[in-house]
């Protein structure tokens, strides 16, 4: 929906083009796809339009455990930095999740995205005894963003696609080291990783 592409581009003047495989970059489009600084794009991360060293700063929140090979997905990201260039990931922490929701999107996942959609407007209607009774979350888990349209967003993201790897720091160090990127840091959030090429 654009949501990390909206606060980048508000915050400098730098060129952002923001890309998914998914119709997302519909909704995008919409809510920040007519500033002048912005350009949305629907593109496969595993083959993108972009050439080799085309960008000056990658991030990838919350997309690339999505995809049918993670780490392959993360290496055709950094093929696209220049030299000097830096990348900043997110991806699912593995065993952070309560293991009943993994236990649910066995069937979820094969569902209508529609369907999943019904399901996740019912469910993010619980979060006012999720924060009052907060074992619920092992029980049901729903996203607690204070925002209701993000506590949606990240429900169904959570129920609905099909790939969902969940990862360790260690493993994702991992990655940028055999692809010998430097000044490497650990972020507060897990699993949350920058580096340079």
């Amino acid at each position: 929906m654009g949501r990390f592409v909206d606060i980048i581009s508000r915050e400098t003047s730098a060129t952002v083009i923001g890309f998914d495989l998914s119709l997302a970059v519909e909704a995008a489009y919409r809510n920040v796809g007519k500033r002048a600084n912005v350009h949305i794009v629907q593109a496969d991360v595993m083959k993108t339009p972009f050439p080799k060293g085309t960008f000056d700063f990658i991030f990838s929140i919350g997309v690339l455990h999505h995809t049918p090979n993670p780490r392959q997905a993360f290496r055709s990201l950094v093929s696209l930095l220049k030299r000097n260039g830096e990348i900043a990931i997110w991806v699912y922490q593995r065993y952070r999740r309560p293991l009943l929701s993994d236990f649910y999107r066995v069937i979820t996942s094969r569902m209508p995205w529609s369907m999943v959609l019904g399901i996740s407007k019912v469910l993010v209607k619980l979060y006012w005894f999720h924060r009052r009774l907060p074992f619920l979350t092992h029980i049901i888990p729903i996203s607690m963003h204070k925002d209701p349209r993000w506590r949606l967003l990240g429900t169904f993201d959570w129920y609905s696609p099909r790939y969902q790897f969940k990862f360790t720091t260690e493993e994702v160090l991992a990655w940028f080291r055999e692809l010998f990127l430097y000044d490497i840091q650990i972020q507060a959030t897990p699993v949350s990783v920058r580096g340079r090429r």
